[in-house]
């Protein structure tokens, strides 16, 4: 008898796929990761892409009961790391202990006097009979976390293993003392793993030269179309359905090699085409252009990049003249912002263009005239300081060398399949 599935077991963008889990035996990922952590006094520290498996692999790798996630942006000074891992341990944040102590006392005094503490007979010299006293006191003291120490002290050998997500998110001086102290919880036997973008991945080295030598790092890539259409091919058929080789590759395209992202839109899918639970007998689906854009349309509201389009559809606040409109083939006219972005959403897609690739899109997605080079340049050195004040602690576009690169596929998905764009007029 086959198997009945829900269609959120099946396909799980925010948790650890199980059935449409892919093993990339090239990369052979899982077992890198798997031998590292066993290695006494090394850091496993990981880099790649924003949505490309880095934690759906710790997770994968590390039995739940035994991995400590800790996320770099909660972290301001090193003592809060290590009581993240105490709370995620339930360690009280204050101990108290009593102590007893017993004293036998021994004095002078008149037969009848009275007796009291600190001893003073009295009477004073007249005293003529010893009188004995046994005390007895309690003394309460309490105990706060002991940071670095207490860690050690309690995990210090075992199986447990700190993950710090998005190290990169910390700021340089508190990496500095962080680097520092991981590799002394290392050095006394604790597992630790961080995780970084590419750009940033060896902020760990950075932050502490002496650990050069101590640190194994695992690189990710974006997946390749191949690899991805692998979770459509072990998902579909597990409830079920049945899609042509061209849907399931239209989706992989968008995808832009983000499994995650891949995950989302094949559950997508399913909702559209009301499967929640596998179907028995198997059935083959139909999907035209009008429901797979639903699809795409659906997924996007789940990657909801509004205010940062907006802002860079709006370009910099203007400061006299204004900008120069242009005609665009979508039947709707702007400026040099708005022919940017059109550029950046128009086919094929792709997650980093050179100048002049660029330059030939907005030329491609103009009616007749186009922006001129200096502006189109211009316009993307811009466009990556709108988005570093919109959110300075994840990099989504980056301007540098003449290359524009687009760091979260979340963020080309949204921009090419949500109506968010075509409702944008310039001002």
């Amino acid at each position: 008898m086959a198997t009945i599935y829900d269609a959120t077991d099946v396909f799980t963008p925010t948790e650890v796929p199980t059935v449409t889990y892919v093993y990339r035996q090239d990369k052979d990922l899982e077992s890198q990761l798997k031998l590292a952590v066993k290695t006494p006094g090394l850091i496993v520290s990981l880099s790649g892409p924003s949505k490309s498996g880095k934690t759906v692999l710790m997770k994968r790798v590390i039995p739940s009961d035994d991995l400590i996630t800790v996320s770099g942006a909660s972290i301001k000074t090193p003592d809060q790391l290590w009581d993240r891992v105490l709370t995620w341990m339930d360690a009280p944040i204050e101990t108290s202990t009593k102590s007893a102590t017993t004293a036998t006392l021994e004095g002078g005094g008149k037969a009848g006097g009275k007796l009291k503490l600190p001893l003073v007979g009295e009477g004073g010299a007249e005293a003529t009979a010893k009188a004995g006293f046994a005390g007895t006191s309690e003394v309460s003291s309490k105990f706060g976390r002991h940071g670095i120490d207490q860690v050690v002290k309690e995990i210090g050998g075992s199986s447990f293993t700190i993950f710090i997500d998005d190290y990169h998110y910390m700021a340089k001086e508190t990496q500095q003392e962080v680097a520092r102290q991981i590799k002394e919880a290392a050095e006394k036997g604790v597992r630790i793993c961080t995780a970084s973008v590419p750009h940033r991945a060896d902020d760990v080295v950075r932050g502490n030269p002496e650990l050069r030598g101590r640190v194994k790092a695992i690189d990710f890539e974006y997946w390749q179309p191949r690899e991805v259409m692998r979770i459509a091919e072990a998902g579909f058929p597990a409830l079920g359905i049945t899609l042509s080789c061209g849907v399931i590759e239209a989706l992989a395209k968008e995808a832009f090699g983000s499994p995650q992202l891949m995950q989302s839109m094949c559950l997508q899918t399913c909702y559209q085409l009301a499967v929640e639970r596998t179907v028995t007998p198997p059935r083959e689906f139909d999907l035209n252009e009008d429901r797979l854009k639903r699809i795409l349309q659906h997924t996007a509201t789940t990657t909801d990049f509004s205010s940062l389009l907006d802002a860079l559809h709006a370009g910099p606040k203007l400061r006299g003249q204004e900008r120069r409109q242009f005609t665009f083939k979508d039947s709707t006219t702007g400026d040099v912002y708005r022919c940017a972005l059109l550029a950046l959403a128009s086919d094929p897609p792709a997650l980093s263009f050179t100048y002049d690739n660029i330059y030939n899109r907005t030329r491609e997605v103009c009616v007749s005239e186009a922006p001129g080079g200096s502006a189109v340049s211009g316009s993307l050195a811009q466009m990556h300081e709108i988005a570093e004040n919109i959110q300075p602690l994840s990099r989504v576009i980056e301007w540098s060398e003449d290359v524009i690169d687009i760091a979260d596929p979340y963020f080309l998905y949204y921009l090419r399949c949500s109506n968010r764009l075509s409702k944008l007029q310039s001002v």
